[in-house]
């Protein structure tokens, strides 16, 4: 996969946004390709729209996250002079793919529980088989009212913000988004949600982009290692690259 950045020094109009998304579309059909927008560029609702009208994949910085569900757990209770061992976790998901797959299993058996909040129970019940199997303890439920109230972090991986109302949560609980920024709709909620973040890496490895310096640097990031690959490949060129987060609360 191929990274195409677009950093327009003039105004991008609606004709010119059409034909910059057109021509991409005709490269993404010979080579599929990945956009990377400029700071200015990603304010621009015009070629936005024509991107999106192209189902062109665009970068948003948010994908590295995935990758990083673990190590973002570690960096909350290192925070907190906590132990990983003593947080009751519950992810939100109903789409999962093979990267936050990977993940659960390493999960489950760290912390002190461990629960997926999902309306498609039946989908990772082999999950619940495959833990049990290793003597994980791991629930899957979709109780609005109970499943969330004690939990002490919650991984929100695709719920939105009408969805996430309908639950009853800790009022003290840290939320991490992973897909897109949320917020929750109740007063009674005081506790933190982690709808941003910053990544550091060792710029080292790529001192050919150092000239990019009117993009964000966790898109830059993203560009640099974003293809089709495992789990275990893609993590490990992250630890590689030193790769480290910065949740911003």
């Amino acid at each position: 996969m191929k990274s195409v950045y677009i950093d327009e020094e003039k105004n991008v109009n609606a004709r010119k946004a059409k034909k910059i998304a057109k021509k991409l579309y005709k490269i993404n059909k010979k080579e599929e390709i990945a956009i990377a927008l400029s700071n200015k560029m990603q304010e621009n609702g015009d070629l936005l729209e024509q991107l999106n009208n192209y189902k062109l994949c665009i970068l948003n910085g948010r994908w590295i996250l995935k990758f990083l569900i673990y190590d973002i757990l570690e960096s909350i209770v290192t925070s907190r002079n906590e132990k990983i061992e003593t947080q009751n976790v519950a992810i939100l998901i109903d789409k999962a793919d093979d990267v936050l797959l990977s993940q659960l299993l390493r999960i489950a058996e760290k912390v002190k529980s461990f629960k997926i909040i999902t309306s498609e129970t039946n989908r990772y019940s082999f999950l619940e088989d495959l833990c049990e199997e290793y003597g994980i303890a791991l629930q899957i439920t979709n109780n609005k009212s109970k499943s969330l109230i004690k939990t002490d972090i919650i991984i929100n991986f695709d719920f939105d913000d009408e969805k996430i109302d309908r639950y009853k949560i800790n009022p003290y609980a840290t939320i991490i988004n992973i897909q897109t920024k949320i917020e929750i709709n109740n007063s009674d909620f005081k506790g933190k949600i982690i709808n941003d973040y910053l990544i550091n890496y060792n710029k080292e490895n790529y001192q050919e982009f150092f000239n990019k310096k009117n993009f964000d640097q966790n898109i830059l990031y993203e560009s640099y290692i974003y293809r089709k690959d495992t789990f275990a490949n893609i993590y490990k060129q992250m630890k590689e690259d030193g790769v480290k987060i910065e949740l911003v609360v």
